[in-house]
């Protein structure tokens, strides 16, 4: 898929403009019900936005703008009303790109200097502050860097980190339950404990090896995948809204490499056994580390894309239900078998496209009492930037949002009989998707994978301002009992996912399978909006009581 043929971008932006002519004959019949969605609709704008002629959407691009002007058409044609003068909300930028001749890892010990290189053993992070940044401390093991007083678990007890550079494991102990594993397995839990304590730098040990989660990165696809940039929003004080400026560098090392790192009597092999058991550790290293970055900055502005239909009750109409989808993906990027567009169409064409189904199938039904907000952002691949900057910088206040909804990779791979759902245990949202899942024959599965969690990319934003949200994905239990979805979704992760090949001829969408997930969604979505009370988290959410401690 290249743009190099004439004749393949006049079919490609008559695509387009036959979408527009579709969208209005949908626009032009009244829905009723979420029964009334529009299964071709959705192919259509899926296809559209994941097209060459995009060009990938990468963040602030061209393409992406393109994807963006199309949105808010759909919006304005929908009868979606803008939050401001218009559908699109600037959203101010830093890129941050590591430049390799500039990046350099070097311990020192007895008198001796062993240099790293750069891909083979280790990937450096970016500077959002500084384009050449250095850092030369003593090395101190931290286990996972995790300390959970209430499972009696603490790596950092005793452990003097003023000063020092931490390697940590990534992830959490095998013995956490999911939750435990989400929350103290994010990296910002560990970097605010660390930071905390004194630490200037991080290196995380990669052992993505050992997991089993179908959407893990193996180092080789992370080192394919490092020509990709870092983003931060631009603060109201103009500067990048980076979480740890305390630790200046942080370095991901793979295990053989990691493993040098290691003296006084320990080796890696004893911790990762120790790790598996459960045991907390962490001692002194012997040796001085220096760590070296150079990282090309500069100013990108994007855009969400916003609208909303305004709620019928007078005294509701002012609390929002948000419903989010990441509108960009990669652009162009490295080239794999001869292709260097990164379409993303089930990452995530799909999400925006079942967004503009949603929106139009809402705004053409009796209002709802509380007004819902529709939302394309920009920069989700950057760690959810669009998202933030939209919930901090929206003419709406984040704490007149009652619930979040995100559409992120939904999967509909085919039809099946259950539907995966991250947050829906969280909190009193719960009850409610339940409840509309069994109109339409599905069962609710809470979905483990550590990946998609509350403080996961796509729900972390909404989780940290106390916002009960869900996030739903396709089911495994096919409809069609001859369909392995689950071996569907391992290639599709381990092979597609930001990938040139996450494309319509690669895994094609299932229309149908999208349809009935963006009907659930809707019934959700309607009755959180027509509900007298606003949702409340559970109890026995450890997440959301750990954040509101933080």
């Amino acid at each position: 898929m290249t743009l190099s043929s004439g004749n393949k971008l006049q079919r490609q932006l008559a695509l387009g403009i036959a979408l527009g002519m579709c969208a209005f004959s949908i626009h032009a019949q009244p829905v009723e019900s979420a029964s009334a969605l529009n299964a071709q609709a959705i192919r259509a704008h899926a296809e559209f936005l994941s097209s060459d002629l995009l060009e990938g959407r990468a963040t602030g691009s061209r393409g992406y703008e393109l994807a963006a002007a199309y949105v808010a058409a759909q919006f304005r044609q929908s009868g979606l009303l803008p939050l401001g003068e218009s559908y699109l909300q600037s959203v101010p930028l830093i890129e941050a790109s590591v430049v390799l001749p500039g990046s350099a890892a070097a311990l020192k010990r007895d008198g001796s200097t062993l240099n790293f290189e750069f891909s083979k053993d280790y990937l450096p992070s970016a500077n959002f502050f500084s384009a050449t940044s250095s850092l030369t401390a003593p090395l101190v093991f931290a286990g996972f860097g995790i300390d959970a007083p209430e499972l009696n678990y603490n790596d950092l007890a005793d452990l003097d980190l003023q000063g020092r550079i931490a390697i940590i494991l990534n992830g959490a102990p095998d013995r956490f339950n999911a939750q435990a594993r989400s929350y103290y397995g994010w990296r910002d839990t560990k970097y605010a404990r660390l930071a905390k304590q004194g630490a200037l730098g991080v290196i995380e040990i990669d052992t993505h090896e050992q997991k089993e989660s179908p959407s893990f990165n193996s180092w080789d696809r992370a080192v394919a995948m490092s020509w990709v940039s870092e983003m931060r929003r631009v603060n109201s004080d103009e500067q990048p809204d980076e979480v740890f400026p305390e630790l200046k560098l942080k370095f991901r090392f793979n295990t053989d490499a990691a493993a040098l790192l290691f003296g006084n009597g320990h080796t890696l092999e004893q911790t990762l056994q120790a790790a598996k058991l459960g045991e907390p550790q962490g001692f002194a290293l012997p040796g001085t580390m220096t760590l070296t970055a150079t990282t090309g900055l500069r100013r990108v502005d994007s855009n969400n894309v916003v609208g909303m239909v305004r709620g019928s009750d007078a005294r509701l109409q002012n609390e929002y239900v948000l419903v989010a989808a990441h509108l960009d993906q990669l652009g162009r990027g490295a080239s794999v078998n001869g292709d260097n567009i990164y379409n993303g169409l089930q990452r995530n064409a799909v999400g925006v496209a079942m967004l503009l189904e949603m929106a139009r199938s809402i705004a053409a039904m009796p209002r709802p009492r509380r007004s819902i907000v529709f939302a394309a952002v920009t920069a989700g691949e950057k760690g959810a930037q669009g998202l933030r900057h939209l919930l901090v910088s929206a003419p709406i206040a984040s704490r007149k949002i009652v619930a979040g909804v995100v559409l992120d990779t939904p999967l509909p791979i085919t039809r099946t009989s259950d539907v995966l759902a991250t947050g829906a245990d969280q909190s009193s949202i719960g009850a409610v998707l339940n409840e509309a899942a069994e109109t339409l024959d599905l069962r609710v599965v809470n979905n483990n994978d550590t990946a998609y969690s509350l403080v996961g990319d796509s729900l972390a934003p909404l989780t940290r301002l106390d916002i009960p949200a869900i996030a739903l994905q396709g089911g495994v239990r096919a409809r069609n009992g001859r369909i392995d979805v689950r071996s569907l979704k391992r290639e599709w992760s381990q092979t597609h996912r930001n990938q040139p090949s996450d494309d319509q001829h690669n895994l094609p969408l299932d229309a149908a399978a999208a349809r009935e997930l963006t009907a659930l969604n809707v019934s959700t979505v309607l009755s959180l909006a027509n509900a007298t009370q606003r949702p409340t988290w559970s109890r026995s959410s450890l997440i959301h009581r750990k954040l509101a401690q933080d």
